[in-house]
């Protein structure tokens, strides 16, 4: 909506008020790090101690490692006598998750991530009919509750259905968190609103949170109760804007536009614009209209488009996570690596953010991808040269992981500014609901090292990597352009060739036929084949 555009410009494009918002909005970013990442701590195996002796012949020995030999008798059941004495209590040690039970821990995690997988899929549509704010801390305060409660289940099968509904919980949380504070700034800030965040610091954070607090039980309540203040930020973040215009509520998006002139010390811009535009929404047969998850492939380009991104976001989870499941030899303690993991994210978002707009979307994109690839494949090279060299594969590896995680994010702002406002929570919904299943995927691939040839997965990460860089290639170019609002109508000139793939405004393509077409799509040179709403 380049009127509404026009207005944040007047109104300073990341004034006083836009950075209130942005930074109460990305604080959510480190709970939900905290309630998401807490598996890291609660599912750690302590050393074990027989303190009756295994025969009689033998002494009290501590074990540290081959449990499965040393502790667990034929059956799979542990051996009496055998106790947990590290100074961790977790999970495992709660529920005895060893030997024929030690499938349990990752299993937990992998509910977890079904979680995100519906979480995403739900909010998107929902936070795009209710509104961003709303939903937000609704399901922000459902998180806070379920993790409380999770520390207090009495048995794993109860501790993994809360870890199912904290995962969706924090999907939620996470899809109208990071779609919020882009609609409140023009094109020049997306790139920072959509890279800067407080989910390294989460992760950082966390690292602490372990080091000092032990029991799983106590670690949780920690982290769930100290999340509880950011609910006092509901005073101080309004609704989109944006979203209220695009739902034809332009008294609502008045006051709001008012409260931000006033906090940056701003006259008001002329709205008459805005307010035209909103008296088209308020019309019946488009006030009541809400958009659902096919609308994102109602046209041929938004079919293309979609897909894409979603193949950017499913590759960005599944090589992230993967490249952290292979580092997990990583010199130094498990507090110490935590936060390692952590800070290596930050110099590839300073990248994309220094860079993002002055290169473009589609060059940084293809540049983190292209790294990521290169650096995945590397280490299957240096793996299969001289597998003792340990340290320059982590090296390589993390160098791979900076790379991802800077390229997930430049993805994010990308995918952001390619679906139109009424549909940009389901697309980043659907995007999200990818990624998750990316996730998923991650131990999957990464179980690959356990047949003939144990650095596969890097094969696979990298060529994934790589595909997904092309790729964005595909994707026009939406570096300092005004934000769409609407889905596009069809020019008359394509009317015809559009019929003959029967991609009529009541009827999505078919994803069938999308997906072997997607690069035949882009031929034409991206050409934009739909006009806005709000032109014709």
């Amino acid at each position: 909506m380049s009127e509404f555009e026009n207005v944040l410009k007047q109104l300073r494009s990341f004034g006083p008020y836009q950075r209130r918002v942005f930074v109460l909005v990305s604080m959510f970013e480190t709970p939900a790090a905290w309630a998401m990442l807490l598996p890291i701590f609660l599912n750690v195996v302590p050393k074990q101690q027989c303190v009756e002796p295994l025969d009689t012949n033998a002494t009290e020995t501590s074990l540290d490692t081959n449990i499965t030999t040393k502790l667990c008798m034929g059956s799979g059941d542990l051996r009496p006598g055998v106790m947990f004495c590290e100074d961790i209590q977790s999970i495992v040690s709660e529920w005895s998750l060893v030997c024929n039970m030690d499938w349990v821990p990752s299993t937990i995690t992998t509910i977890q991530m079904c979680g995100l997988l519906v979480g995403a899929l739900v909010m998107g549509q929902l936070a795009d009919i209710f509104g961003r704010r709303k939903l937000l801390y609704i399901a922000y305060s459902l998180l806070l509750a379920f993790s409380l409660g999770s520390a207090f289940a009495n048995s794993w099968q109860l501790f993994a259905a809360f870890r199912f509904f904290i995962g969706a919980l924090v999907g939620s949380v996470m899809v109208v968190n990071f779609v919020l504070p882009l609609e409140f700034v023009t094109p020049s800030w997306r790139t920072f609103c959509g890279c800067v965040g407080f989910w390294a610091v989460g992760l950082m954070t966390l690292a602490i949170w372990g080091y000092f607090i032990t029991n799983w039980r106590y670690l949780i309540i920690g982290t769930s109760t100290t999340g509880i203040f950011m609910l006092l930020s509901w005073w101080f973040v309004p609704e989109s804007p944006r979203w209220l215009l695009s739902k034809g509520r332009f008294k609502e998006a008045e006051d709001i536009l008012k409260e931000i002139a006033k906090y940056n010390n701003l006259s008001l811009p002329d709205l008459t614009a805005l307010q035209k535009a909103s008296e088209v929404r308020s019309r019946p047969e488009k006030r009541h209209k809400n958009f659902s998850y096919w609308h994102i492939f109602q046209t041929w380009d938004m079919s293309k488009n979609s897909l894409i991104v979603m193949y950017g976001w499913f590759v960005s989870s599944s090589v992230y996570y993967g490249l952290n499941f292979n580092t997990s030899n990583l010199a130094g303690n498990l507090h110490l690596n935590v936060f390692i993991s952590g800070l290596v994210e930050i110099p590839a978002l300073v990248y994309v953010v220094a860079l993002n707009n002055r290169v473009g979307r589609r060059k940084i994109t293809l540049s983190l991808m292209l790294l990521a690839g290169v650096s995945c494949l590397a280490v299957l090279g240096i793996t299969l040269i001289d597998e003792s060299q340990t340290v320059l594969i982590i090296v390589v590896a993390m160098i791979g992981k900076s790379a991802i995680s800077g390229g997930w994010a430049a993805t994010q702002v990308f995918s952001a500014e390619t679906f139109p406002t009424v549909v940009r929570n389901i697309g980043i919904g659907t995007c999200a609901m990818s990624a998750r299943i990316g996730g998923i995927a991650a131990p999957q691939i990464v179980r690959l090292s356990k047949g003939s040839v144990d650095v596969l997965p890097f094969a696979v990460f990298g060529t994934l990597a790589l595909l997904c860089g092309f790729l964005m290639l595909c994707l026009p170019e939406t570096n300092k352009q005004p934000l769409k609002d609407h889905i596009m109508t069809v020019p008359e000139s394509d009317s015809k060739v559009l019929a003959r793939f029967q991609l009529h405004k009541s009827k999505p393509i078919s994803l069938s036929f999308a997906l072997p077409l997607l690069c035949l799509c882009s031929a034409s040179g991206n050409r934009l084949a739909f006009r806005d709403l709000e032109s014709g």
